[in-house]
């Protein structure tokens, strides 16, 4: 009796844990926007791998105006997955709160790289330098957070301001 309570428990966990997205797993389907730098595919949160986005209360500051470079970054994430079904690439480990990151795409087009080549997002050194070259180009076209008299703060360490974790 034991022998099979045991055996169907084990069963249940193998058979829950190969549900779980597994690191170089992809995962597609509709991609809905849950923050700038993070969406869902079904019930996968997914952070983008190397990129990060200015946080929900960052504000941007252009010349005596204060707005929301977070709300500008959301609806071009929004603009983006809306061309498709998005297909991310899962990586590394589970963050402390169960989300991978991820290199996605929606058709051909690189969401990690269009959010850093509009200017919506930054490329994330801690993670990779592969993103760089779209932050340089967003720059020199002076777009998103690089247009001329824009002032704002890297968004890790805004976010270490806020929480000394720097967890998004």
């Amino acid at each position: 009796m034991v022998r099979g309570v045991l055996g169907a428990v084990l069963a249940l966990a193998m058979g829950a844990g190969s549900a779980l997205a597994q690191d170089g797993e992809t995962v597609s389907g509709p991609g809905k926007m849950i923050d700038a730098d993070i969406l869902a595919i079904g019930n996968q949160r997914v952070i983008l791998w190397g990129i990060d986005a200015p946080e929900r209360s960052q504000p941007c500051q252009s010349g005596a105006s204060r707005y929301s470079c977070y709300e500008a970054a959301t609806r071009e994430l929004e603009t983006i997955l809306s061309g498709g079904d998005v297909s991310c690439t899962l990586t590394g480990d589970r963050d402390p709160f169960g989300r991978f990151h991820g290199e996605c795409t929606v058709g051909d087009v690189s969401v990690n790289g269009e959010m850093v080549r509009r200017g919506l997002a930054l490329a994330y050194l801690d993670q990779t330098d592969e993103y760089v070259p779209q932050e340089e180009e967003a720059k020199a076209a002076k777009v998103g957070v690089w247009q001329d008299g824009v002032e704002f703060q890297l968004p890790w360490m805004w976010r270490k301001t806020v929480n000394p974790s720097g967890l998004r």
